[in-house]
């Protein structure tokens, strides 16, 4: 069993701010530039918000922001973007290939930034008007939900026969938006902190800046990164794919999928799903005006001032731990849902312990303009509905209990003395395992606490 990879699950399915962002396009004109709003030099190391986020679009409102908005930059301005790719290229964009096909590659944060994306085209390059693009090479994962990331990604897209790009400085620039949450995608769970992706700009004049040197052959696929070639060789492929299909014929439950390559136990998911659940009951129940932590039971007080009723807190409750249990299915089913070329798990927490020690001594300062999709909470409202949850860590502040057994020597602790009298009490204190703190996988007694989360301001 992995620790750190089930913590790092524990914390995506509970408070996920995660992502995708398009941090190359490959123009056939060989001009290489970022996604729009993405800001080079952004770390790609790690998966926590800060600083690892602030520059993925988040798709929260394309009436206002059809570009979306970032954390670090705020709503995205669509002709200072576009000069900044153009800038970015050289003097010119990425343009598209004959057939209307560009190349991407997209950088996948973390759990929400999975696909599969859909994507749209904007001919006048206003962000105003926008109609299905074709793509035709996708991203892993289901549901918007990846398991595994970081993982850089190539991505293709076709925009429809006929289409004429009329904006831009050039009169032949287009915008093409990437979304997986979009249309067509209605069941992504990435509609709740995202969705993701965002816009890239390209040309569609073929004499825009340096031309790929030498001729192409007739349906040879535009050129990009090698690491192409590595997902799309067909013997890989076919192999893969043999592979995956000879461990779904062993999975009885999704939700066993990860206990068969070793990422997590049966009975641990099975505690995850408790756990969460019965926790997510205390700040609902807070709301409805009943304090759990009260002397005679949350079910004895009412708060004049409750923002939601009995039934109601009873359904949001019930609604909440079913969106859990389906995003650990997800995440446990395999297949697509796994990174490709992701980076190694210990790097990744490297990263993330790194940024967080960062933020704790002020070297890196959190950035969030408040409209990336990701509020800044009220830290006194948080620990107010949390109760003695606030002041609760991981690493310290935890109830031990001891087990006693008396009676059956059958039941007595290992290693106790098996001729000891029956009714003789058997001390078995109850092992609490050594794992990292749940804030920081793989950090040493620094653990976070609950209601003062670093994630999000």
């Amino acid at each position: 069993m992995k620790t750190s990879n089930t913590v790092t699950l524990l914390l995506a399915a509970t408070s996920a701010y995660g992502h995708a962002v398009v941090t190359q396009v490959f123009g056939s004109n060989g001009v290489i530039t970022s996604g729009l709003g993405v800001v080079k030099g952004t770390p790609r190391t790690g998966t926590d918000p800060q600083p690892f986020q602030i520059d993925t679009p988040v798709l929260k409102n394309m009436k206002d922001d059809p570009c979306g908005a970032t954390l670090g930059g705020g709503s995205i301005n669509i002709p200072t973007a576009i000069n900044a790719a153009i800038a970015e290229g050289g003097g010119s964009l990425p343009s598209l290939a004959a057939n209307g096909s560009i190349s991407l590659e997209i950088h996948q944060v973390n759990a929400d930034g999975g696909g599969p994306f859909t994507a749209m085209v904007n001919a006048d390059a206003t962000g105003k008007t926008w109609v299905p693009a074709t793509v035709l090479i996708q991203a892993p994962g289901t549901n918007g939900i990846l398991h595994g990331g970081p993982a850089n990604v190539p991505f293709a897209i076709q925009i429809p026969t006929g289409t004429k790009c009329t904006g831009g400085q050039d009169g032949a620039t287009c915008l093409i938006r990437l979304n997986n949450g979009g249309k067509g995608n209605t069941l992504s769970l990435a509609q709740g902190a995202g969705p993701f992706g965002g816009c890239i700009a390209v040309t569609q004049d073929p004499a825009a800046g340096p031309q790929v040197k030498g001729p192409q052959k007739a349906g040879a696929k535009p050129k990009g990164p090698r690491v192409f070639s590595r997902f799309f060789d067909p013997s890989i492929v076919a192999r893969d794919a043999v592979v995956e299909d000879h461990l779904r014929a062993r999975v009885v439950d999704d939700l066993t999928y990860l206990a068969a390559r070793g990422e997590l136990t049966v009975d641990l998911i099975d505690e995850i799903k408790t756990a969460t659940g019965t926790a997510i009951d205390i700040p609902i129940d807070m709301l409805a005006g009943q304090n759990d932590a009260a002397d005679l039971g949350g079910n004895s007080t009412t708060a004049p001032n409750a923002v939601l009723t009995v039934q109601q807190a009873v359904d949001l409750k019930k609604a909440v731990t079913d969106a859990i249990e389906t995003a650990l299915t997800i995440l446990s089913s395999g297949g697509d849902v796994v990174a490709q070329n992701a980076q190694p798990l210990d790097q990744t927490n490297a990263a993330n312990a790194a940024a967080a020690d960062a933020l704790l001594d002020g070297t890196l300062t959190a950035v969030n303009k408040g409209n990336a999709g990701v509020g800044k909470p009220q830290t006194a409202v948080v620990d107010s509905l949390l109760g003695p949850l606030a002041t609760l860590t991981r690493a310290t502040n935890f109830a031990k209990s001891t087990a006693t057994v008396a009676g059956d020597p059958a039941l007595l602790a290992p290693g106790a003395d098996s001729a000891a009298p029956v009714g003789a009490v058997a001390s078995a204190p109850v092992a609490i395992a050594s794992a990292s703190p749940i804030g920081r996988p793989g950090r040493k007694g620094k653990g976070r606490k609950f209601g003062k989360s670093r994630l999000n301001n």
